[in-house]
């Protein structure tokens, strides 16, 4: 571990026929149990722990951190199941309680399947390899699809810092073997041509935006992003103002107007969820065929996404001018392992005339983008 004083581990590492508390009575707990109810049958979960609440949880008593620190007979290991793990264990070892870690799976539990999450999804899984454009996609749908589940030989964890940790490929160069799915994310497959008006969901830094906003055939891209100019320096707003064919909105993609709390983290940066009120503090929230309208966009060419997990109301709510107009789409899928699944079938079953691919941009489990072309489109 890189620090000695808080540990991380993964379901892999939990002692067996150890008796665990698990700290953290949110989502973060419940998965973490229903977890190692799967996986680890040898492990007895004896209690609950939260630093503010006490009663009972999924059936199970729940300990302060002064029970845990009277009551250390009844267990043998703590296993902290919340996003606060560094202050929680810091708490706990100030209390002479040492045989404590942070367990991985709250973070990764909305990211990762668990076993027999493949064999319920059988069906889609089947669905979506059918209709991938060729062989290579296939295999690397199916080389992601096993690096997700839990427990998997292709992934480990990796301690990046104090508080920050990621599931790295071991073999990177697994992923790398497939060159036309990792070269440019976003724009592998994309048949610039045909592209004149552009729509971005996620502009953040204006990366993709600089690039595309010099192909000598746009008329106009239309960023939107909440954070607005927040995340742009002043080099690269320049640049996109002074090509006179960048629009910054600054809302955020959804189904339908709305408003909706927003966690701030940099490119991370996501939607927490609707609200009734737009409140201070709040962003606003727009769907694509309300703001075509309203611009007006006359056609859509090419639509980018990457919204930390919000691409599938985003697409609802384009979906009518998606048909219509038959764009080009490099939508991100990585961010949950519903819409990782969610996201190809969607636009499987709504589009016809179509051409499916991925593409992988890392050597985590981050950055896949799932392209979808028209048949007449496809250049390649």
């Amino acid at each position: 571990m890189n620090d000695p004083e808080i540990r991380y581990i993964d379901p892999a590492a939990v002692p067996d026929g150890c008796r665990v508390c698990l700290y953290g009575i949110g989502k973060g707990g419940s998965e973490s149990l229903k977890l190692l109810r799967q996986l680890c049958p040898d492990v007895e979960i004896v209690c609950f722990a939260d630093t503010y609440q006490s009663g009972y949880f999924e059936g199970f008593e729940i300990f302060s951190p002064d029970d845990l620190s009277a009551r250390k007979n009844e267990y043998d290991f703590i296993l902290v199941c919340s996003c606060y793990y560094p202050e929680i264990i810091t708490n706990l070892h100030s209390l002479g309680i040492e045989n404590v870690a942070g367990f991985s799976w709250p973070k990764f539990y909305n990211y990762q399947f668990l076993p027999d999450d493949l064999t319920k999804l059988k069906t889609e899984i089947n669905f979506i390899l059918d209709n991938l454009h060729s062989e290579s996609d296939r295999e690397l749908f199916r080389i992601l699809c096993e690096a997700r589940v839990v427990g998997s030989d292709s992934v480990e964890l990796i301690y990046i810092s104090k508080e920050m940790y990621n599931l790295v490929f071991k073999d990177p160069e697994r992923i790398q073997s497939f060159p036309e799915h990792t070269a440019h994310s976003y724009f592998d497959f994309i048949n610039f041509s045909a592209v004149k008006y552009v729509v971005q969901a996620g502009v953040y830094d204006g990366s993709e935006a600089l690039a595309i906003v010099n192909l000598r055939q746009l008329e106009q891209f239309y960023g939107f992003d909440p954070q607005g100019t927040e995340a742009l320096n002043s080099k690269t707003q320049r640049s996109l103002e002074k090509s006179g064919k960048f629009t910054l909105i600054p809302k955020g993609l959804w189904e339908c107007e709305g408003a909706a709390n927003f966690s701030i983290n940099g490119s991370a940066s996501f939607v927490i969820g609707v609200v009734a009120n737009d409140d201070e503090g709040t962003i606003q929230l727009t769907s694509l065929k309300s703001e075509a309208e309203i611009l007006p966009i006359p056609r859509l060419d090419l639509l980018i996404a990457d919204i930390e997990n919000s691409e599938i109301p985003m697409l609802k709510g384009a979906m009518d001018i998606i048909q219509r107009d038959r764009p080009q789409l490099a939508i991100c899928f990585y961010h949950s392992k519903e819409q990782f699944i969610g996201i190809p079938m969607m636009l499987m079953k709504c589009l016809k005339g179509y051409i499916f691919k991925i593409g992988h941009y890392s050597n985590t489990l981050d950055e896949s983008v799932f392209y979808a072309i028209p048949i007449e489109k496809y250049d390649q």
